[in-house]
């Protein structure tokens, strides 16, 4: 590879941002953004302009994408995420919902902040694999299912429906240039369990069977490691930071 677009991983080549390739049925929210802003966005990317001052539209939302929208939002405390990936509703004719976050996770220098030493800490006590994320040294594990963390200011109880983790996974990734800070990216699959319809009736009909669920479950975990190769890093200028000697 060669030309403008590129630029040689070298001592003093530092990565400013990230590409990814996401696959069809996920849309991107930008980190930094409220609710309203976050689902007009959205709105924008699935060919949609809802007016989100009428009940039944906000009615619509919730329904499609369940609590998985409000989650990453309020997940963001302290404004490290840099964006999150959400499926564009239930897959289809089940209540299984996924969302990716990716996040900057600084690090206080000091002699004792090795960033090596903490990703092979998290071998020795999550039983993570090492890895490699477009060239620098990275981790993933698999944190067994638990129950959904609490709904933050941005999620009320009543504006969102509940969310039940089926598998998460976890990748914690030097970034080049960078001795300051991790990234992470953060693989949520969920059961969006919608409670009940405008109708009154249980929302119980989609529900895939046991086996069905862990094929599709499994499924969402091979998007997303196959989403982790075609990770990159860019410069300031917005070039990709590669390995191989530029002609």
């Amino acid at each position: 590879m060669s030309g403008p677009g590129y630029v040689g991983r070298t001592a003093g080549t530092v990565a400013a941002s990230y590409s990814i390739v996401v696959p069809p049925g996920f849309v991107r929210v930008p980190g930094g953004m409220d609710a309203p802003d976050a689902a007009a966005f959205v709105a924008v990317q699935l060919g949609e302009q809802p007016d989100l001052g009428t009940e039944a539209m906000v009615d619509d939302w919730r329904l499609r994408f369940g609590s998985a929208l409000a989650s990453a939002l309020a997940a963001d405390a302290n404004g490290r995420v840099l964006d999150s990936y959400l499926s564009a509703g239930p897959l289809p004719g089940t209540d299984i919902v996924c969302s990716i976050v990716v996040a900057s996770l600084p690090v206080t220098r000091s002699e004792h902040a090795d960033l090596d030493r903490l990703l092979l800490r998290r071998v020795a006590t999550h039983g993570a694999a090492p890895i490699v994320l477009a060239g620098d040294p990275a981790v993933v594990w698999d944190d067994p299912a638990a129950e959904a963390p609490p709904q933050g200011s941005l999620a009320a109880p009543d504006e969102a429906a509940d969310l039940t983790p089926l598998r998460r996974r976890t990748v914690l990734a030097r970034v080049a240039g960078h001795d300051d800070r991790l990234l992470t990216l953060v693989l949520t699959i969920g059961s969006a369990q919608a409670g009940a319809t405008a109708s009154g009736e249980s929302a119980t009909e989609t529900e895939p069977d046991a086996d069905a669920r862990a094929r599709i479950v499994d499924a969402l975990t091979d998007v997303f490691d196959a989403m982790l190769s075609t990770f990159r890093w860019r410069d300031a200028e917005g070039r990709l930071v590669i390995d191989r000697p530029l002609a």
